[in-house]
Parts: structure tokens; sequence; C-alpha cells
């Protein structure tokens, strides 16, 4: 008869699609991220914190399919039946913001925003379910000049956080063309 050695004890491992990170690279990202900020803040642009998790309807179009709410994103039900989710970018939180404070926002309003997402996707090399995001957005201007903006200040972060131009492509995509 077998014996029974009892609970099994759990593994002590990361999960797939996700790593720790200790020490030095700890200190080269926070260094990294603030160095964007200040570029962000030197072009104009307030930070904005949004929570890690937002109401899957305020997700709603971005999600890559409605019908199935945690498909692509880590969602769980509320008890009160409210559907939640990681937030899996920051553009979706901002448009959250826009709509709930449209009235106490400046007009255009331009934020930026870091921190961790996640994504409820197979992972791959170089390819992971947690990653940090650094997002900048112009809400409330139809002038090109405002995406011209965040091109220039896009490659003004690359250089300052040492990578030089030549070895960078900008490319800028509209979902109307």
């Amino acid at each position: 008869m077998a014996k029974d050695k009892g609970p099994r004890r759990p593994r002590a491992e990361t999960p797939k699609g996700f790593r720790d990170y200790f020490g030095a690279e700890v200190s080269e990202r926070k260094a990294m991220l603030d160095t964007i900020a200040e570029v962000y803040h030197r072009y104009g642009f307030d930070p904005l914190e949004t929570s890690a998790v937002e109401t899957v309807e305020a997700l709603g179009k971005f999600l890559p399919d409605v019908d199935r709410p945690n498909e692509g994103v880590f969602a769980w039900q509320e008890e009160d039946q409210d559907w939640l989710a990681l937030r899996y970018d920051l553009t979706a939180p901002l448009a959250r913001v826009a709509a709930q404070y449209r009235n106490d926002l400046a007009s255009p309003y331009r934020r930026f925003a870091m921190g961790p997402v996640w994504r409820n996707e197979k992972p791959g090399p170089g390819r992971f379910r947690q990653f940090y995001q650094c997002d900048a957005d112009t809400v409330g201007s139809a002038s090109v000049a405002a995406d011209a903006e965040i091109c220039a200040m896009l490659a003004d972060a690359l250089e300052a956080v040492g990578i030089p131009r030549g070895d960078y492509v900008v490319k800028v995509n509209n979902r109307k063309v």
C-alpha cells in the first residue's frame, strides 16, 4: 500500500510569462523611467496614475473579445456580477479617466503614465505576461501638431535613455487610413 506523504509542497518557481527582477535591474529600470518622465515633463505632459484594475466595462472596445471578458486579460467576476480585469495597457484607463473627469480636465489634456500591464496570452521568448509600458497621449486635440509632438517627444526620450538617433525608427499608424 502506498504511503500517504501528505499535501504536496508548492513549487518555488516563477509562473510562466513572469519574471523576477533584482538589485541592479530594478535600479536601472527606475533610472530609465525617471529619465523618460523628465522628457515628458519638459514637453509639458502631466503624470497620471490609475488603478491596476479596471472594470471590463471601462475596458470596453479595447478588449480582444468582449463576449469572453477574460480572454486575453486577467479577469474575474465580483459577487455583484461586475467583471474586473488587470489593465492590459495604459490607454484604456486614460479613456475612462477622460470620460469620468471630462469637465475637470484641461483641454487638450496631455498626460503620461508608466507602470506594469498584464496580458493573459501565451508567453514566449521576449514575450511576458507582465511588462512595463510608458505611454503619453493628448486628448481633445484634432491637430496633427499633437501627433508630431508625440513623435518628437518619443525620439527625445529614446535618445535620453541612450538609444542613438539612427538606431530606432518611429512608425506612425492611423486606424482611419
